[in-house]
């Protein structure tokens, strides 16, 4: 009996084991000997691609311009560092695709001219918007499984996940040309050059923002709130699922079609405390005395790529705004 297209399983007996067939049948595809699974975004059986949940350009960039060309987890075991950035079988290679020429769009027009220049404003197209739902419905691919499982949000705020994932999803389709209710967001990290918040400056935000690379779901009790954020090396890209009254955005909202991004922008809202957060948690990991050693002899053997790198740049900013505290 042949079972999808070359897959045949059988008992000892040699009789057809159905039920098992049924569960391999749902979980697996097997056809002329390739793997399949279910592309997250179309749902289509296909052979799906190991796809980086944000773009590897993002980390890329920071390789290239670090001291060592590599970079670490600093809340998930800081002494080993890493090449590349998480990555999952998640798509096919259409949606791959899809989601392929609005990196490349991103990349050229804001990402690295942001990281070369100061940017005071900025004209984009409808490819922002869709950049910025593809990154951060990918992150929330990594957190939805365990908001269903781990009992740590109501029901009400879990239907509003599902309900903005699957309008998200039908955007990045193309199945409709709208987000409904949901908004995406923009905030550029220029240089921070004063705070009157102690702990904010000795957390060293220019180094923590400028040069990391992350993306998390945030849910908040009380009322609710829920956003998806991803940092892209000093580029805050926020979608917002359900804001909290009276929160501030200003100059950081992203339109549909073409618009225009304007600096100074402002935000105050519960996720930048919670980014403030993490940032803390992440300045009290330290190295091994082993790694910092092997950092060392590395740095010594070529003090140039040190002194020029943006880790250096934006050390120094740091250090400015301690002095001004």
């Amino acid at each position: 009996m042949n079972f999808k297209e070359g897959f045949q399983q059988t008992t000892p007996s040699g009789f057809v084991n159905t039920e098992t067939l049924d569960e391999i049948s749902f979980l697996i595809k097997i056809k002329g000997g390739i793997l399949m699974d279910i592309c997250a975004l179309c749902g289509k059986e296909a052979v799906l691609e190991l796809s980086h949940i944000i773009p590897k350009f993002v980390f890329d960039y920071v390789k290239r311009t670090s001291v060592t060309s590599r970079f670490r987890t600093p809340l998930d075991n800081p002494d080993v560092p890493r090449q590349d950035g998480d990555k999952k079988k998640l798509l096919c290679g259409e949606c791959e695709d899809l989601f392929s020429e609005q990196e490349r769009l991103f990349a050229i027009n804001l990402f690295h001219k942001f990281q070369k220049d100061n940017i005071q404003e900025f004209i984009y197209d409808q490819w922002l918007n869709y950049f910025i739902t593809s990154v951060n419905w990918r992150v929330l691919q990594e957190d939805i499984e365990y908001f269903k499982t781990a009992n740590v949000i109501t029901s009400h705020q879990l239907q509003l996940i599902l309900e903005a994932e699957q309008t998200m999803k039908d955007y990045l389709l193309k199945r409709r040309d709208d987000l409904q209710y949901i908004e995406n967001h923009i905030f550029l990290f220029d240089e921070v050059q004063t705070s009157n918040n102690s702990e904010v400056v000795e957390g060293g935000p220019n180094v923590f923002f400028r040069r990391s690379v992350f993306g998390y779901s945030y849910v908040v009790h009380n009322p609710t709130g829920i956003y998806i954020y991803s940092n892209l090396a000093g580029i805050l890209i926020v979608t917002i699922i359900k804001s909290i009254e009276l929160e501030i955005w200003e100059n950081t909202k992203v339109e549909l079609g073409i618009g225009k991004l304007q600096m100074p922008q402002n935000i105050s809202s519960p996720l930048m405390g919670e980014m403030i957060e993490y940032m803390l948690e992440s300045k009290k990991v330290s190295l091994s005395l082993a790694q910092k050693e092997k950092l060392v002899e590395k740095v010594k053997k070529d003090p140039e790529k040190l002194a020029n790198s943006k880790f250096i740049k934006h050390l120094k900013q740091d250090q400015n705004l301690k002095r001004d505290l």
